[in-house]
């Protein structure tokens, strides 16, 4: 049915309170602030325009809330009616800018800077509220982060030029399938197209380090993408860090964590499938390495890789690798040779 100026200024009134997730309101509250606004208002009116919002537009409702006469939208994240960015907004909207800030060079997301200028951010020197961590001595070209995101989202294939450590450079033509940070560093997820030498495998992930890549990156327009056939989120669920060898097995490992670190390993998990274990797995391990009494067990369920190592080794003797006895025994022999080098100065 038509809709006249005044019940349009109503209904956008109205629509703003509805969907406000910071404030409750009833029949009796909306009418007083569309009084504000708007003149010859009822409580019928403010009723009627509310079952138009519901039967004429669409917007389902939820009625008497808590029991205390509240009325408000069933899903209060999409209002009718556009709304101008309330101060709060605009904050929460900066600060996530701020953040954003970090991502210098994203080809694509030119129209950040616009929005910085709306909002009048150019010279905002404030610092951020949320800091994350980066290395700054990684040296990644300020436009190489960007460039990999571009092709990523717009479905590319690429070649790429890397310099492996101690090796010579080589090209790589790859689908690209996901950047991820892991300790400060940046890493780009993505499978080889087939080579003379190697037929194509679409569960293989090659896994780079953008530090040793060179911002030359070349799109290979003639080839057709694929999408990734790999469960990248199972696949982290695997492994500590970003490597995963396809030979190694899923293990359940168990450690000990002595009295001194065990509550910081209880909120800090090794990994995300850790566990601590029961009375009785406690006490069987206690009498399985008596030197251990006064430490906690527990475990996790890991495809060894160089960062597990890495993760283990860096709590020296607070938190101890037991088994698999031969993951135990390599982690020693690194710990050990370690500890000499420091014996010998």
């Amino acid at each position: 049915m038509p809709v006249n100026k005044d019940a349009l200024k109503r209904y956008r009134i109205i629509d703003r309170l509805l969907s406000d997730p910071n404030r409750d309101y009833t029949t009796d509250k909306i009418l007083r602030e569309v009084k504000k606004e708007c003149e010859k208002v009822s409580i019928r009116m403010i009723q009627k325009d509310i079952k138009a919002l519901e039967d004429e537009f669409g917007k389902k409702m939820i009625r008497n809330a808590g029991g205390r006469g509240i009325v408000k939208y069933e899903d209060q994240s999409e209002p009718l009616f556009y709304q101008e960015l309330t101060w709060e907004e605009e904050e929460v909207l900066r600060e996530t800018l701020r953040s954003l800030g970090q991502f210098d060079g994203l080809d694509n997301f030119t129209w950040l800077e616009m929005l910085k200028k709306k909002l009048e951010m150019k010279d905002d020197t404030r610092f951020p509220i949320i800091s994350f961590s980066k290395n700054e001595g990684l040296q990644v070209e300020k436009t190489l982060l960007g460039r990999l995101f571009d092709a990523i989202s717009k479905r590319k294939v690429i070649r790429v030029t890397y310099t492996p450590f101690n090796q010579e450079s080589r090209q790589f033509e790859i689908y690209p399938y996901q950047l991820k940070q892991f300790n400060d560093r940046w890493f780009l997820l993505s499978c080889p197209l087939a080579t003379d030498r190697y037929p194509f495998n679409p569960s293989f992930i090659l896994t780079l380090a953008l530090d040793r890549m060179s911002k030359d990156i070349e799109y290979l327009e003639e080839e057709p993408y694929l999408d990734c056939a790999v469960d990248l989120k199972a696949r982290f669920d695997e492994i500590i860090g970003v490597t995963l060898y396809q030979d190694k097995d899923l293990e359940d490992i168990y450690f000990a964590v002595s009295k001194e670190s065990v509550d910081y390993v209880r909120t800090k998990w090794m990994h995300s499938t850790q566990i601590e274990l029961d009375d009785e797995s406690q006490s069987y391990f206690r009498e399985k390495y008596p030197t251990l009494k006064e430490f906690t067990f527990f475990s996790i369920e890991c495809r060894e890789n160089s960062e597990l190592y890495s993760k283990f080794a860096s709590y020296t003797g607070s938190v101890v690798l037991l088994e698999p006895v031969f993951m135990r025994e390599k982690l020693a022999l690194k710990i050990e040779s370690g500890f000499l080098n420091y014996k010998q100065l």
